[in-house]
């Protein structure tokens, strides 16, 4: 019996490996939220990729690394208060409706993430209001099992941070000022997470 070990502990290894570099489907979790100004106005801030800091909680500074300030391929870095950054870099973008960023560090995606892309979209709600939507659409490896942990323990956090995030928004939009972290806690309310 004992000399089946290496054998046991050798197939447990290779479908370790194996497993790893099979993908788990893509999962999303989105959110909504009304802010009280109209359509062009909200695009107009959306559209400014120098800003996020201003409502996403935890980034201290937002800076454009391309020469694109807007638009498809446009770059920037956020920071957090200890130095540490993410990249993120529009790879669609929908003039007066929305765009898409890739969140990575250089050519690898968002740790712990195969795929990790954050949906910015708008929408008309009725006059002088707006409805934002935020998708966070993400892949983890080790196939069915990386969907199963991303729908135990990473769909709540997403859903956690896309609420503050959308909170964040909502103040930063309607008043022209950085959210707090008691503005998104006062707001948070006002968020509704989409059923997929």
């Amino acid at each position: 019996m004992i000399r089946k070990w290496p054998f046991y502990l050798a197939t447990l290894a290779w479908l370790s490996l194996v497993s790893s570099q099979v993908l788990a489907d893509a999962r999303s979790v989105q959110v909504s939220v009304v802010v009280d100004i109209p359509h062009s106005e909200a695009w107009t801030i959306l559209r400014d990729f120098s800003v996020s800091h201003n409502y996403v909680p935890n980034i201290t500074r937002t800076e454009i690394v391309s020469s694109k300030r807007a638009g498809l391929g446009a770059h920037r870095k956020v920071y957090e208060a200890d130095g540490d950054f993410l990249e993120e870099t529009v790879i669609d973008w929908r003039e007066g409706e929305g765009f898409v960023i890739k969140l990575h560090k250089g050519d690898e995606p968002m740790a712990p993430f195969t795929r990790a892309e954050f949906h910015y979209a708008l929408q008309t709600h009725s006059p002088g209001k707006t409805t934002i939507a935020l998708t966070m659409l993400y892949q983890l490896p080790m196939g069915s099992l990386g969907d199963a942990l991303g729908g135990w323990f990473i769909d709540p956090v997403v859903e956690d941070s896309l609420t503050q995030v959308a909170a964040g928004m909502k103040h930063y939009y309607e008043t022209g000022t950085p959210a707090t972290d008691s503005d998104r806690e006062r707001l948070a309310g006002t968020v509704q997470v989409v059923e997929n």
